[in-house]
């Protein structure tokens, strides 16, 4: 079974303009797409598309919830390709394992999901298509990030297409380190500024207003383990929007700027309304 769930520790440190740093424990599922429809079978408590305790919901993952999940990733990064005139790239045609979070007591909160594409039979991931929904306004974006095809790393800078959070500008270059998942994984991300702020800092290059990191250990996936995360977390459910708002007071304390909502391809409002997925309760 390639399916596994990560435990570990997530942390965010600011740099610029104030100081600020918080960590949190994590818990993500590993979960292989071929895998998923027997995932869940005779684990107490945890239902595949239907209403439980925990439970895996089609709709809260990327495209149309009548597409299967692993087409809609392929049709995503091929649309990616094709718009950075990468269409004579292939998508890779083996595996889609995601690390995410799932549904607890009826509630979904995932900042971003990782998709991981390998070509077939290959041990390392080929590209990430990492799914990013920002908190205060409830939109999805997509990025793709190519990985060493030896060691399954990736060591990326790209520019940032998608505001995130209301304490960061648009105007902002994405540098992205990870590794490939196994016994540990990495992930590893930092929001490096563009010319405008160097002159409010008089500092040369760019600066690095913040990063994130996350480190993970891996455990097999088990029914024991999936019905301990089950009964003995069930604030896991909650902590993490609880946590990133309570993150956001402190910096507004700390008198931290604050952006308006940018957009560099602003969509329509209907469709921004079928994107919604952070923080819904069924």
């Amino acid at each position: 079974m390639y399916s596994a769930i990560y435990q570990g520790n997530l942390r965010h440190r600011r740099f610029f303009p104030k100081r600020h740093e918080f960590s949190y424990s994590s818990t993500l599922f590993y979960i292989d797409l071929d895998e998923l429809p027997d995932l869940f079978s005779g684990v107490t408590g945890w239902s595949l598309n239907r209403a439980n305790f925990g439970s895996f919901r089609r709709s809260d993952f990327l495209g149309d919830p009548a597409v299967p999940l692993k087409t809609a990733v392929h049709n995503e990064v091929n649309a990616l390709l094709a718009a950075d005139n990468k269409s004579a790239m292939r998508c890779p045609n083996g595996a889609v394992r995601m690390l995410t979070n799932l549904r607890i007591f009826g509630f979904s909160f995932n900042p971003v999901t990782f998709y991981y594409l390998f070509n077939s039979g290959a041990s390392q991931p080929a590209m990430i298509l990492a799914q990013v929904n920002n908190t205060p306004w409830n939109e999805r974006h997509t990025y793709l990030i190519h990985c060493d095809a030896e060691t399954g790393k990736a060591n990326s800078q790209f520019d940032k297409d998608f505001h995130v959070s209301p304490f960061n500008p648009l105007d902002m270059e994405y540098h992205w380190v990870s590794s490939a998942p196994a016994e540990s994984l990495l992930v590893h991300m930092e929001n490096h500024s563009l010319a405008k702020d160097k002159l409010e800092a008089g500092k040369k290059g760019a600066i690095c207003h913040m990063d994130a990191t996350l480190k993970l250990q891996r455990k097999p996936w088990s029914k024991s383990l999936l019905q301990k995360i089950l009964w003995l977390q069930p604030w896991a459910a909650i902590k993490v929007p609880v946590a990133i708002y309570w993150q956001a007071l402190r910096l507004l304390i700390k008198g931290v700027p604050v952006y308006d909502h940018q957009s560099k391809n602003p969509l329509p409002a209907a469709v921004r309304g079928e994107l919604k997925t952070t923080g819904e309760q069924s």
